[in-house]
C-alpha cells in the first residue's frame, strides 16, 4: 500500500493545487485570522473551528464565535470544500511520512521505473534500429507545400526514376567528370590562388603554382581516382567501344586526363602551336617541340606568357567554335575582372577533376551514393591536412581549397569536436549543482534525472505524436532541459531547506516542500511546455518536431522531478547528509550563505481580530538563511530605493532595443556555420565573389521542365514531411509528346538565355543556357536545314526525331553533356522520356538575395514562361509542351522562417499570459509577468540588430526559444509574489525575492553553462 501510495500522491493533490491557486489569490481577505502555533514540527489551530493550511503553513482559523462576519458569509458548501481540502492534506502527509520511513524502497522503486525505460529503450533500439530512432542529419527546413518545393521535389525524384540511358551500355562505362546517378556533381579539387599584393599572373607565382600542383598530383591513389585519358591509354580509343575493353582501361594504371588549370602547356602534336588560341590544353605555359611535352619540359617564358595572357583577355568565349571554347574555358579560371583587354588577375583557380565510375565500380550507375562518398573520403583524408599545412613556402601567393564533399566531412568533424561541448556543459551543470548542494548524490541523481528524461520523452514523441524524424533541431533540446532540469532542482532544493525551518519530521518537509515547490514548477513547466507545443503548428518540419520534442522533455522533467527527486532528497537526509564533500569547503561556504540562520522581522504579516471583528497587524520574528536574508534586505532595499531610476532606465532601454527590433529582416545569405577565417568558409565567400563569370556556383538556377504535371506535380501520399529521403512520386504529363513540344521549347531556351535585367539573365555567351535542343538542332541542320521542320512541330511523328537523337547522343562526349537533361524510362521494355530539363544560371546569387526580391523574381519568370505560350511556336502545341519554371523556394523559406520566429513569439506570449492568469488568479500579476518576457523578446531581437545579424535559420530558431525559456525565471517570481504573506507590495518584493532570489540566480547559472 505504500508503495502505491508513493506512485500514486501527485495525482491526489492535483486538485489541492488548483484549489490553492484559486483560495490563494487573496490570502488576506476581509474575515480571516491568521496566527502561528505550535512549535517549529507541527502547526496546531489556536482553537477550534475550520482549518486551513495555506502554503507558507499560516493557519488561517474561522470560528464564528470570534468573527460573527465571517460567519454570516460562510456557507455549507465552502465549508464542505474546505474539510475536502483538509483530507486531501492529510492523506498527502501520510503518504510522505510513510515514505520517509522506507526511502530505499521509494527510491528503488522510482530509480527502477526509469531505469526500466532506459534499458527498454536500448532494447528496441538494438532490435529495431533506424525505423525506431530515426536520426538524421538532415535538417527539413522547407514547405512542403509550396508550389516552388513542389516543382523541384518534382524535378528531383523525376531524375532517380527516369534514369534511362540513350546508349549502348559500353559508352556508359566511360568516366563521366561531372556525373553521377544521372545526377550533376562536381567531381572536383579545386584551389584559389591569391596574391598578396598585385598581379596573380607574376611569373614567379606561376612557377609556384605549377611545382605545387605537381606535387598534388604525386599524393597517394590520385591517379585510381582522377579522370581517365581515355586517348592516351595503351588501347586506343576506338577500338574501346568494347565493354570489357573500357573496364580493363578503368581498372589498370592509365593517364590522367589534364586538369583545368592556366599553369599547364598546349598539345603541338594535335596540330596548332601553343601561342595560338586554338590550341589545346589552355594555358600560359609553352612546349617548344613539335610532340607532346612532358611537365617535365613545360616552359614558363615571360614573354609567352605575356602574350599569350593578351590573346586570352582579348577574346570572345563562344563553345560552338574552338577559339571560342577555349577562351571560356580560360576565363572560368581566372578572376571575373580579367578580360575585355584587362591582363591583371587578382585570382585564380585550378580544378582537378576525377571521373566516375571509380575504380572498383563499373559504371556510373553502379551504387553512385558510394562512388561519391569513397571519392569524398579519399580527397578528405588525402588532402584536408596536408593542404592545410601550407605547401606553398616563400610567400608571394596564398591559397584556400575545397572538393567534392571535404566540406560535408568537415563538419560532421567538427560536430563531433563540438559535442565535446555539450559534455562540457553537462560537467559543469553537474559541478555546479554539486556545489550549490555541497552533495555529490544530489548532483549525480539531478543530472542524471535529467538525461533519464530523453528515452521517456522519446516514447511519448515517438508513441503518442507518431513523430518517425529525429534531427539536429532535436539534440538542441539537451541543452534546454539542462537548464531547466537544473533550475527545478534548486527550486525544489531551496523549497527543502526552507521546510527545515518549519518542520522537523523529513514526511512533512517532503509534504511541504512538494506542494510548495510543485506548484511553482508547475507553472514554470505549463507555461515553457505550451510555449515549446506552440511550435507544433509551425510549417517547417524541423522545427515542428522540435517545438513536440522539447515540450515532452519539459513534461518529463517535471514528472521526474515531482515522483523521482523526492526520494533522492530522502535518501540523502537519511544517508548521505553527513558526508563530507570536497574537503569541507564548499560546504563551508553553503554554510555562510544557506544554512546560517539570522533573526528577521516580517512587518504588517500576523493579523489578529479585536472583540469588534476589526484587523489589526502585528509583527514577527523568524529566522531565515543570510543569502535569503541578503535577498530580503540589501538586494531589496536597493531596488525598491532606486525603483523610478530602474523604471526609466528600463524604459530608455527597451524603446531603443525596441526600436532596432523594428528592422529585423531575414538575412539574404545562407547561414555561416564555420567562422570567417576557416578554409572552408573562405572558399564559400571567395569562391562566388572572383569567379562570378558563367554564373558562380551560387547563383540562382532557373530550370524549365516540360513533361511533369504542372498543377500537381508530384504525389506525395504515402510519405512523412519529415522525410527528406523520399518527397514522394513525380506526376507524369500525359499530354507530353517531345519531337511535338521541341520548336517551342527551343523558343523558350532560346529567349531565356538573353539579357535582360528585369530577369537577372546576364545573356549569351557568358550566361549559357543548358539546353540539348539548341546543340541537337545545330546537329539536325549539319545534315538537312529543313529537316529541323519536318520532325518537329505539330503533327510531327517522332520516329526520325528519336532516331537521330539516340545516333547523336552515342558520342560519349555529347551524352556526358546532355544526359543529366534528358530524363527517360524503360516502360515495358521500351525507352519513353518522361521530362526534359533545362539549367539557366542568373546574374544574382542565391547567397545574398532579398526575400522581398526573390519572391518580386520569381512571379517575373512565372509570368514570362506562361506568356510564351500565347503565341507561337508554343501556342498551337501548348497541351503537349506544358511546362513550368522551378527556382528560389529556398526565398520562401527565408520569408516564412522570418514570419513563424515572429507569429511564434506572439502566440507563446498569449499562452504565457493565459496560464500565468490562471495559475495567479491575478490578472495584473501576469499581465506585468508577461510584460517583462515581452521586454526579454525586443531586448534579444533588438540586440540581433546591434550586432548585425539578420534573420536565419539559426536566428530565427533561437527567438523560437526565447519566450519557453525566458517565462521559466519570470513566472518564479510572479508566483512567489502572489503566494507572499505581506499585505503590501514592498514587503511582496521582499518575499520574493527572498524566496526564490537565489534559485532563479542558480538556474541562470547553470543555463548560461
Amino acid at each position: 500500500s505504500k508503495a502505491t501510495v508513493s506512485v500514486l500522491y501527485w495525482i491526489l493533490s492535483i486538485r489541492l493545487s488548483l484549489e490553492n491557486v484559486r483560495s490563494n489569490s487573496n490570502p488576506l481577505g476581509r474575515g480571516l485570522m491568521l496566527g502561528v502555533n505550535g512549535a517549529a514540527g507541527d502547526v496546531e489551530p489556536a482553537m477550534k473551528g475550520l482549518r486551513y493550511t495555506a502554503p507558507s503553513q499560516i493557519t488561517v482559523e474561522m470560528t464564528p464565535a470570534v468573527s460573527p462576519a465571517l460567519s454570516s458569509h460562510q456557507s455549507p458548501n465552502n465549508m464542505n470544500q474546505g474539510m475536502l481540502d483538509d483530507k486531501l492534506e492529510g492523506r498527502i502527509d501520510f503518504a510522505w511520512d510513510a515514505i520517509s520511513h522506507q526511502p530505499k524502497k521509494a527510491y528503488c522503486i522510482t530509480c527502477g521505473s526509469f531505469c526500466g525505460f532506459f534499458f527498454l529503450f536500448i532494447v528496441i533500439l538494438m532490435v529495431a534500429g533506424s525505423s525506431f530512432f530515426p536520426f538524421s542529419a538532415e535538417v527539413p527546413l522547407y514547405l512542403r507545400g509550396h508550389v516552388t518545393k513542389q516543382r523541384s521535389d518534382a524535378i528531383t525524384e523525376g531524375k532517380d526514376i527516369a534514369d534511362y540511358t540513350f546508349n549502348a551500355p559500353d559508352v556508359e562505362l566511360r568516366q563521366s567528370v561531372d556525373t553521377l546517378g544521372g545526377e550533376r556533381e562536381d567531381l572536383t579539387l579545386e584551389i584559389i590562388y591569391f596574391p598578396e599584393f598585385g598581379d596573380v599572373l607574376e611569373t614567379k607565382i606561376l612557377q609556384k603554382m605549377f611545382e605545387f600542383e605537381q606535387r598534388v598530383m604525386a599524393r597517394n591513389e590520385f591517379a585510381d581516382h582522377c579522370l581517365i585519358d581515355y586517348n592516351s591509354t595503351e588501347v586506343a580509343f576506338e577500338q574501346s567501344n568494347n565493354v570489357d575493353m573500357i573496364t580493363k582501361i578503368n581498372s589498370q594504371s592509365h593517364n590522367c586526363a589534364v586538369h583545368h588549370t592556366i599553369v599547364w602547356a598546349c598539345d603541338p602534336s594535335l596540330g596548332t602551336p601553343c601561342s595560338k588560341l586554338a590550341s589545346t590544353p589552355i594555358g600560359l605555359m609553352n612546349c617548344n617541340k613539335s610532340t607532346t611535352c612532358t611537365p617535365d619540359e613545360f616552359i614558363l617564358e615571360e614573354n609567352f606568357k605575356v602574350q599569350k595572357a593578351h590573346t586570352y583577355a582579348n577574346s570572345i568565349p563562344d563553345r560552338n567554335t574552338v577559339e571560342g571554347l577555349n577562351s571560356n574555358n580560360f576565363l572560368k579560371l581566372v578572376d571575373s575582372q580579367f578580360g575585355a583587354g584587362n591582363q591583371i588577375a587578382k585570382a585564380v583557380k585550378t580544378e582537378f577533376t576525377f571521373g566516375a565510375p571509380l575504380k572498383g565500380y563499373k559504371t556510373v550507375n553502379d551504387d553512385p551514393d558510394g562512388q561519391s562518398e569513397d571519392l569524398a573520403q579519399w580527397l578528405y583524408d588525402e588532402y584536408h591536412t596536408w593542404l592545410g599545412d601550407g605547401q606553398i613556402s616563400g610567400g608571394g601567393v596564398s591559397y584556400i581549397y575545397n572538393g567534392h564533399g571535404m566540406l560535408g566531412l568537415y563538419i560532421q568533424e567538427v560536430m563531433v569536436t563540438d559535442g565535446m561541448f555539450a559534455i562540457a556543459s553537462m560537467v559543469f551543470v553537474l559541478v555546479y549543482i554539486a556545489f550549490m548542494t555541497s552533495s555529490w548524490w544530489l548532483a549525480v541523481m539531478g543530472m542524471g534525472q535529467i538525461l533519464m528524461c530523453f528515452p521517456v520523452a522519446y516514447f511519448l514523441y515517438f508513441g503518442i505524436f507518431q513523430q518517425r524524424y529525429f534531427g539536429v533541431f532535436n539534440m538542441l533540446s539537451i541543452f534546454i532541459i539542462l537548464g531547466i532540469g537544473a533550475d527545478d532542482i534548486f527550486v525544489f532544493l531551496d523549497t527543502w531547506e526552507q521546510s527545515g525551518h518549519k518542520f522537523k519530521s523529513l514526511g512533512k518537509r517532503m509534504s511541504y516542500t512538494w506542494k510548495h515547490a510543485g506548484k511553482a514548477m508547475l507553472v514554470t513547466s505549463l507555461s515553457t511546455m505550451i510555449s515549446f507545443m506552440s511550435n507544433a503548428n509551425s510549417s517547417f518540419p524541423a522545427i515542428q518536431t522540435f517545438g513536440i520534442f522539447a515540450a515532452m522533455l519539459v513534461l518529463v522533467n517535471y514528472c521526474a522531478v515531482m515522483v523521482f527527486y523526492p526520494t533522492v532528497v530522502f535518501m540523502f537526509a537519511t544517508f548521505f547528509e553527513e558526508w563530507k564533500f570536497c574537503c569541507g569547503w564548499p560546504s563551508k561556504f553553503a554554510t555562510l550563505v544557506k544554512q546560517e540562520l539570522r533573526p528577521v522581522t516580517f512587518k504588517n504579516v500576523k493579523i489578529v481580530m479585536d472583540e469588534e471583528g476589526r484587523e489589526q497587524f502585528e509583527e514577527e520574528v523568524r529566522s531565515e538563511p543570510a543569502v535569503s536574508q541578503w535577498f530580503r534586505e540589501s538586494y531589496s532595499s536597493g531596488i525598491i530605493g532606486a525603483k523610478i531610476g530602474i523604471i526609466l532606465i528600463f524604459i530608455v532601454v527597451i524603446v531603443v532595443f525596441g526600436i532596432q527590433a523594428s528592422k529585423v529582416e531575414a538575412d539574404p545569405k545562407n547561414a555561416q556555420f564555420m567562422p570567417s577565417s576557416n578554409n572552408y568558409q573562405k572558399f564559400l565567400d571567395e569562391n562566388p565573389k572572383h569567379f562570378a563569370r558563367g554564373g558562380s556556383v551560387n547563383a540562382v538556377k532557373m530550370i524549365f521542365a516540360w513533361g511533369i504535371d504542372k498543377e500537381n506535380p508530384i504525389d506525395r501520399s504515402g510519405t512523412l514531411a519529415t522525410d527528406v529521403d523520399d518527397p514522394g512520386k513525380p506526376v507524369w504529363d500525359p499530354n507530353f509528346d517531345l519531337p511535338v513540344a521541341a520548336r517551342c521549347m527551343l523558343s523558350i531556351c532560346e529567349k531565356a538565355q538573353e539579357k535582360s535585367d528585369e530577369r537577372k539573365t546576364g545573356g549569351y555567351p557568358d550566361f549559357p543556357i543548358d539546353c540539348f535542343l539548341i546543340d541537337f538542332k545545330k546537329h539536325v541542320d549539319a545534315n538537312d536545314t529543313a529537316l529541323w521542320n519536318k520532325i518537329t512541330g505539330p503533327g510531327a511523328k517522332g520516329g526520325q526525331f528519336f532516331d537521330m537523337l539516340v545516333l547523336w547522343l552515342e558520342d560519349p562526349k555529347v551524352l556526358s553533356m546532355w544526359k543529366p537533361y534528358i530524363h527517360a524510362e524503360l516502360v515495358d521494355g521500351t525507352p519513353q522520356v518522361r521530362f526534359i530539363s533545362t539549367e539557366l544560371k542568373l546574374t544574382v546569387e542565391s547567397s545574398n538575395i532579398d526575400p522581398d526580391d526573390g519572391k518580386a523574381l520569381w512571379n517575373t519568370w512565372e509570368d514570362w514562361f506562361n506568356d510564351q505560350y500565347n503565341s507561337e511556336p508554343c501556342k498551337s502545341v501548348a497541351a503537349q509542351a506544358g511546362g513550368f519554371q522551378s527556382s528560389l523556394d529556398f526565398i520562401y523559406v527565408r520569408a516564412k522562417l522570418v514570419e513563424e520566429a515572429l507569429s511564434g513569439i506572439y502566440f507563446s506570449i498569449g499562452l504565457a499570459f493565459a496560464v500565468l492568469t490562471l495559475a495567479t488568479t491575478n490578472i495584473l500579476v501576469a499581465f506585468f509577468a508577461v510584460l517583462v518576457i515581452s521586454c526579454v523578446v525586443v531586448c534579444t531581437m533588438g540586440m540581433t540588430v546591434v550586432l548585425g545579424w539578420k534573420l536565419g535559420i539559426l536566428e530565427s530558431v533561437g527567438l523560437v526559444m526565447v519566450p519557453g525559456l525566458s517565462v521559466d525565471f519570470v513566472a518564479h517570481l510572479a508566483e512567489a509574489y502572489i503566494e507572499s504573506e505581506s499585505h503590501d507590495r514592498e514587503g511582496r518584493v521582499r518575499d520574493m525575492l527572498a524566496r526564490v532570489g537565489i534559485s532563479v540566480v542558480s538556474g541562470a547559472i547553470s543555463t548560461l553553462g
